[in-house]
């Protein structure tokens, strides 16, 4: 297993190298339709910068030195550039070969694929994360249940604008709608806990 863990380390580190410098050579252009047009830079800095921080990471990767460090660094770095892929997604751009929103809805759904492989592939994840990771998730439905519809209606409902309103985009837009209410239910409850706690001081 740990054989096959720096493999896979490796083998992730290859890839960002390759996509790194896709982002500085010939697929420039594409790359800069991703960055969402809120973001306070032009696309193009963006690219260049996204693709040499993706080729510094892959070198790390590679070297494999301080792996947890850096696997933390690698997931937080596909969290980021996940609102590009979303923009893509919410907006219909056309870009590298995802011309429907079925293809750009399973894009979206390799990015926390990408994150778990970064800290997986480097023992930053910890131990039994999956269990634990269901049953919280678990418990947090079952606690906010509902968040958990609301979340559900507003995919299906959002479903109705898209151009490609099958199954697999249904499901990704009610999945993201979902996690979305839940964070904003649980964080105002968090606020509420912590003003309790002030007061109560």
């Amino acid at each position: 297993m740990h054989l096959i863990r720096k493999a896979t380390q490796i083998l992730l580190g290859a890839t960002l190298i390759y996509t790194g410098t896709l982002h500085l050579t010939t697929s420039r252009m594409e790359f800069q339709a991703q960055v969402p047009p809120w973001v306070p830079f032009s696309p193009d800095f963006v690219v260049l910068a996204s693709g040499v921080v993706e080729i510094a990471l892959g070198l790390a990767l590679i070297s494999l030195q301080i792996r947890r460090e850096v696997g933390i660094a690698t997931a937080l770095f596909f969290i980021a550039i996940f609102p590009g892929n979303i923009s893509q997604f919410v907006n219909h751009i056309d870009a590298f070969g995802l011309d429907s929103d079925r293809a750009r809805a399973i894009r979206l759904l390799f990015q926390p694929l990408l994150v778990l492989w970064a800290l997986w592939s480097t023992t930053a994840l910890p131990k039994d994360f999956f269990k634990r990771l269901w049953n919280y998730v678990k418990k947090t439905i079952r606690e906010n249940k509902v968040a958990t519809v609301i979340g559900i209606l507003i995919g299906g409902v959002g479903t109705r604008f898209l151009e490609d309103g099958n199954l697999l985009v249904t499901t990704v837009l009610t999945g993201m709608s979902t996690v979305g209410v839940l964070a904003i239910r649980l964080f105002f409850g968090f606020v509420q806990v912590s003003q309790g706690n002030r007061t109560a001081e």
